[in-house]
């Protein structure tokens, strides 16, 4: 049964949904909206929590219906029963939930079972969207004042929110024009870095992530309100010396006493062949992280150096100050990392176990697992990838684990992996989506308006000539919402005969549908085996379905490719009957022993015929709701020879030719039988006589 039908039935019981927290009240009737444009009827329930502990009371009313007899609440993992439904009122009922922690990530669902009298059992799925406000400020609280930053220097603030949990942390630096900004998390508590790129004074906006959404505007938003900040960017009190490089990664077995080269922002004060300390502290007595032994100077305004590492370093904690002797001359930054040797790289999607295949999807998130040597100080890149979560909890010597999430509309066929600033040698392969769609992006004209097939349960009866039979497969409704990609079917077509014999056979195993251009990757499909979205089924066809026998069928079969998919494929069976109100036949009767009354005459005494004979051109009718069972009686007009097989020469026998109407019983038919009993009344004129008469009667018929 497809779910929008399945769910209109169910609806039918159902008269609204209110879920009750400590401060509101909210129902599907008044504050439902509808997200997916597609399914216009099916409404998501948002409604107000604020902590992902909170037990909710939700409220099942009921249309006045007796035919529904008890209601359940199915378990899921997302929801957590506390008290299970309960009848208040008269078509009232009851229930407490609790979400589980992780539902904040998703949209979970409420699924009811409706137990109706004749004991079946009906679901009803309610999409829920659970949203909080949530605020953050800084912890400084200075609101819109100008904050002071330096050159060269990332300063941290403290967010204070209201909804810790609910804040999507990726640890990732953001692009603006004067400045880099991310947001971390430490200890459970939430910190916003920012490194100015020049001097300057400046605004700025920055709204965070969320996972569960804001309600703004009568719109969910996943997104904080924006922080309105304001920086002035000063010099720093040190000359600032970049490096070309923002990490070094440093092997002792290859690099040895050499160092590693390295160039660095030219400076007068600078001095060529001469070694500098470098310390993470400006006050003396510092531990030495590394040397630096100025060459030569550049053409490109950079001096190339010799870096021999002692201890390693990273960017996010300070500065690196180069010291002649113990005196600080100039400060940089960079980290120094080792070298991390990676075994083996896994992935994995959401409902399934690690994986060493490498391909992922446009639109999904995935968590990336390395495995290997050294792993605490790699810094894991993707080329061209920006949403990168790594898990903190996660990382130790020998593994770590991130999430990342794939741009739907990413234009790339790989993301290179980088530790830092150097190419792992590996890569995620990105591979269309390729995902068996119900059929609820097809619909099928017969003769009356298209009807989507995946919402089609039962046969059809047409009762109008088919002139054909038009499947029509939407492009821009496959990629709507999900990614389905490419849909490979299958279509085979059988035509019956109205007695169960096979006519025709006719089949196409090669018919790709490809997502229109409405969809976020239609420019990355390739589009060269693409077949048209509109087909006829007289293109296949001998005989033509406007030719078709009453009563005939016809069995549509659409089918995914099973060679083409990893996942359960769909199948949809259609049947659309020729069918008939009624039928026109000629039957050739032999009726015996009538009753006929002359309208010229009192008597009927002799109006008991012998053996006559009758050709009746005559209606057959159908049975409504069967396949081609017909009603016992017809109603005809014709011709009756009356007393025709009786050769007496006695004047008494009264022979006649008559037009007449007739309406006949036939209480022993069976399909197929040729010959029958039926019982006559009907009324005509005799010529010879001339006048009109009734007559009644039983008599033998034969059909042809």
């Amino acid at each position: 049964m497809g779910e929008n039908t399945h769910a209109q039935k169910v609806g039918h019981y159902i008269k609204d949904i209110e879920i009750i927290s400590d401060t509101t009240i909210t129902n599907l009737t008044s504050h439902g909206i509808i997200l997916n444009r597609k399914r216009r009827n099916e409404k998501t329930l948002p409604f107000h929590f604020n902590s992902i502990d909170q037990v909710f009371e939700v409220r099942v009313y009921l249309k006045n219906d007796d035919n529904i007899v008890d209601l359940k609440l199915i378990p899921t993992s997302e929801i957590k029963v506390v008290d299970y439904p309960l009848p208040v009122a008269d078509n009232i009922y009851k229930f407490r939930i609790q979400f589980n922690k992780a539902t904040a990530t998703l949209r979970p669902a409420v699924i009811i079972a409706l137990w109706t009298a004749d004991g079946k059992e009906l679901t009803y799925e309610q999409q829920l969207m659970p949203f909080t406000n949530t605020s953050v400020e800084l912890i400084d609280k200075k609101g819109s004042e100008v904050r002071e930053l330096y050159i060269g220097e990332e300063k941290e603030y403290e967010i204070l929110t209201n909804q810790p949990m609910n804040i999507r942390v990726d640890n990732i630096w953001h692009e603006q024009e004067f400045m880099s900004w991310r947001v971390s998390r430490r200890e459970n508590r939430i910190f916003l870095g920012i490194l100015p790129k020049s001097l300057n004074t400046f605004s700025t906006e920055i709204a965070l992530e969320t996972f569960a959404p804001n309600f703004l505007f009568g719109k969910p938003q996943y997104e904080t309100l924006p922080l309105n900040l304001r920086f002035t960017v000063k010099a720093p009190r040190l000359t600032f010396l970049s490096t070309d490089k923002s990490e070094v990664i440093y092997d002792a077995e290859e690099h040895g006493q050499e160092g590693v080269e390295i160039q660095i922002q030219q400076n007068r004060k600078l001095l060529l062949n001469k070694t500098y300390r470098i310390e993470a502290q400006e006050e003396k007595g510092g531990k030495l992280v590394a040397e630096l032994f100025t060459k030569n100077n550049l053409s490109n305004n950079r001096t190339m150096c010799a870096l021999r590492v002692y201890d390693y370093h990273n960017f996010q904690d300070g500065y690196l100050y180069i010291k002649d002797g113990d005196d600080p001359v100039f400060i940089t930054n960079f980290s120094i990392n080792s070298k991390t040797i990676i075994n083996s790289v896994q992935v994995l999607h959401a409902g399934k176990n690690w994986t060493d295949n490498l391909d992922v999807f446009p639109g999904e998130t995935v968590a990336i697992k390395f495995e290997g040597e050294q792993m605490q100080h790699a810094r894991f890149m993707f080329d061209g990838l920006r949403n990168l979560s790594i898990d903190s909890v996660n990382i130790t010597k020998n593994m770590q684990t991130m999430q990342i999430s794939i741009p739907i509309n990413i234009n790339r066929k790989e993301l290179k992996i980088y530790n830092g600033d150097e190419f792992t040698g590996l890569s995620l392969k990105i591979k269309e989506k390729q995902s068996p769609r119900d059929f609820d992006f097809v619909t099928i004209d017969y003769g009356n308006a298209p009807r989507l097939v995946s919402e089609i349960e039962k046969p059809i009866f047409y009762f109008k000539a088919m002139t054909d039979v038009i499947l029509r497969f939407n492009p821009d409704w496959i990629d709507d919402g999900l990614l389905y990609g490419k849909q490979y079917i299958t279509l085979d077509v059988r035509v019956i005969g109205p007695a169960g014999q096979l006519v025709e056979i006719a089949k196409d195993d090669n018919i790709v549908i490809c997502p229109g251009s409405s969809s976020p990757r239609y420019h990355n499909y390739e589009k060269n085996n693409c077949s048209d979205p509109l087909i006829t089924l007289n293109k296949y066809l001998g005989i033509k379905t406007h030719r078709l026998e009453d009563w005939s069928k016809i069995e549509i079969y659409l089918k995914h490719q099973k060679d083409k998919y990893s996942e359960q494929i769909h199948t949809k069976k259609i049947e659309i009957y020729a069918a008939r109100k009624s039928q026109f036949d000629v039957e050739l009767s032999f009726p015996a022993g009538l009753l006929v009354k002359k309208a010229n005459e009192d008597d009927i005494s002799s109006g008991i015929s012998g053996i006559s004979i009758s050709a009746i051109a005559q209606f057959k009718f159908f049975k409504p709701g069967t396949i081609g069972k017909i009603r016992p009686y017809r109603v005809g007009v014709g011709s009756i020879a009356l007393n025709a097989f009786n050769l007496s020469d006695n004047i008494d026998v009264d022979r006649d030719l008559g037009i007449v109407a007739l309406a006949s019983v036939h209480p022993l038919q069976r399909p197929g039988r040729k010959l029958s009993l039926p019982l006559y009344v009907g009324f005509g004129y005799f010529l010879k006589a001339e006048t009109f008469f009734w007559m009644i009667g039983p008599g033998i018929s034969v059909s042809f």
